[in-house]
């Protein structure tokens, strides 16, 4: 055992020498399964695990091992060695997140929303449920930008995400679309249509009541004294209820996509619900 070990755990040599070497991580049936294989397999490379010190520092570790054995070939013991890649894990993750989600409002994009709509349908065939979706395209954004600029554009963005977040449970899904357009997924409704519907409707209300209260900017310009603008925003609404069909994503975003333009013909500021049946 040597002194990088007890490093990693907070422990001295002595201390780690005959202890369970489970109890060092953060996932001790992980580690575990980490001496079985190597006793199975004679060796493993690259195996993570996460190590937890004394005072909860966790470091992601990359361990190579392989057993050993005495002039008889009698099993002798393990060697293991180590590799601290808890940076690498990181900005592996880091990548993942900006792949995954919108750089201004920290929102799912689009390629997380396609796979979180997958899961959302996938688990209304096997309960039965009832899930929903919302199309929202804010009302008079451009005029803001032509005017203010696309700093103060985005400044309502990012406080348009937060708005639609507060209006909604923390299962429920909140993308950011493309542009000025954003979308709602309420998973597990209810098991009848009507109810699940008032559900739906009464979320979208909300979130159109929300998006409905004016918008009071700030921003800071170099050189010159920051600038306060109120600015007066809706959103048009679509919204589709959906549930255990053959029905793809590509059909559910469309109907409603096509009830959100049918809620900004009729003036914007307006939820319109699309019913497949009909």
């Amino acid at each position: 055992m040597n002194q990088q070990m007890a490093l990693l755990t907070g422990c001295t040599r002595d201390e780690l020498i005959g202890a369970p070497f489970k109890n060092y991580f953060t996932d001790p049936g992980r580690a575990e399964d980490a001496i079985r294989l190597v006793l199975t397999k004679k060796k493993v490379t690259n195996y993570e695990l996460t190590a937890r010190d004394r005072e909860g520092r966790e470091t992601v570790v990359s361990y190579n091992a392989t057993t050993f054995y005495d002039r008889d070939r009698r099993l002798q013991g393990v060697f293991a060695a180590a590799r601290d890649i808890t940076e690498r894990k990181l900005a592996e993750k880091q990548i993942l997140d900006l792949a995954l989600h919108d750089a201004l409002t920290r929102l799912p994009n689009r390629r997380l929303l396609t796979e979180r709509l997958g899961q959302t349908m996938a688990a209304g065939k096997r309960s039965g449920r009832f899930s929903a979706l919302m199309f929202l395209d804010l009302d008079h954004f451009k005029p803001l930008n032509d005017t203010h600029g696309h700093h103060a554009g985005d400044l309502l963005l990012i406080e348009v995400a937060q708005r639609i977040i507060s209006c909604v449970r923390g299962v429920d899904v909140v993308a950011r679309f493309g542009g000025d357009e954003f979308v709602v997924i309420l998973s597990e409704l209810g098991l009848d249509k009507a109810p699940s519907t008032a559900q739906l409707l009464l979320v979208a209300e909300k979130l159109r009541a929300a998006l409905d209260k004016a918008y009071v900017l700030t921003w800071h310009q170099e050189g010159h004294a920051s600038v306060t603008v109120e600015h007066h925003s809706t959103a048009s609404i679509g919204a589709v209820l959906f549930q255990d069909n053959d029905s793809s994503q590509d059909d559910v975003l469309k109907w409603a996509d096509l009830a959100m333009y049918q809620a900004k013909e009729a003036g914007g500021n307006q939820v319109r619900l699309h019913d497949p049946g009909v």
